[in-house]
């Protein structure tokens, strides 16, 4: 089973209620000029602001009305012990979208703008993927692909049907998918888990399930990549580039 740390109670999932903004400037330091708990600027001179006026009292809020602070509020955590993800604890979930069409592009237009294709190995030999260029993002899924090449085939065996970019929205709901921006990767799909599957609502309570091995997944972490099998809604298929999670400063110590 997947690997966790478990927290003593669901109060401690949002105890660092603002995050670290210095997180983003680790994690982006080729993109972003400054930040701080006010507001957040990008070298090209955008800003933002740290916090929004959204409220975010509920997990529906928390979800759907997520600012830069909120994005932070739970630590991911790339280790950890052998139990599933407490209730609702999904770092990297709440996500300010503003943010990243800022990065990778305000519209479909402009993303397919940034996307270059990278060669991902197969099994069989390899297959091309469309991939955001910007921050370097191509560079290290090329370098990722290359490194599972390596393991052992019962391994490899998972980083096989890859897919990447696609235009849309995470499904039943109106917020544009990570794969929207060419920043994100799906694994073997017709062999993994996705939370959706067992139940329907945010808050339901739902068990947890995963075959994505840790061989791979620890190569993507490495590299900037958070796993969607590290959430309480779990999508073991699932790596997104979110470097802000990885950062020195703000990933969880692992336990």
């Amino acid at each position: 089973m997947r690997i966790f740390t478990l927290f003593a109670a669901s109060a401690l999932l949002f105890s660092h209620l603002s995050g670290n903004p210095q997180c983003y400037v680790e994690g982006y330091n080729d993109l972003i000029a400054s930040a701080d708990e006010n507001a957040l600027i990008l070298k090209d001179g955008t800003k933002f602001p740290y916090h929004t006026d959204s409220s975010k009292s509920s997990w529906e809020d928390k979800i759907n009305n997520a600012d830069l602070a909120t994005q932070l509020i739970q630590s991911y955590d790339a280790g950890g012990s052998e139990t599933p993800p407490p209730y609702l604890f999904d770092p990297g979930r709440l996500r300010y979208q503003p943010f990243f069409q800022s990065l990778y592009g305000k519209n479909k237009k402009e993303i397919e703008k940034n996307l270059v294709t990278i060669t991902w190995p197969t099994l069989g030999g390899s297959v091309k993927l469309p991939v955001n260029k910007v921050g370097g993002v191509d560079k290290k899924l090329y370098a990722i692909g290359q490194e599972i090449s390596k393991l052992p085939k019962r391994d490899r065996i998972w980083a096989e049907g890859a897919t990447t970019y696609a235009y849309r929205v995470i499904k039943d709901t109106d917020r544009l998918s990570m794969h929207s921006f060419g920043i994100a990767i799906d694994l073997a799909p017709a062999k993994t888990q996705y939370w959706k599957d067992e139940a329907s609502s945010e808050t339901a309570h739902i068990g947890y399930k995963n075959t994505m091995p840790l061989s791979i997944v620890r190569i993507f972490e490495k590299h900037g990549f958070i796993w969607g099998g590290r959430w309480y809604h779990y999508d073991t298929m699932h790596f997104e580039y979110r470097p802000e999670l990885l950062a020195s400063s703000c990933v969880a110590t692992a336990k």
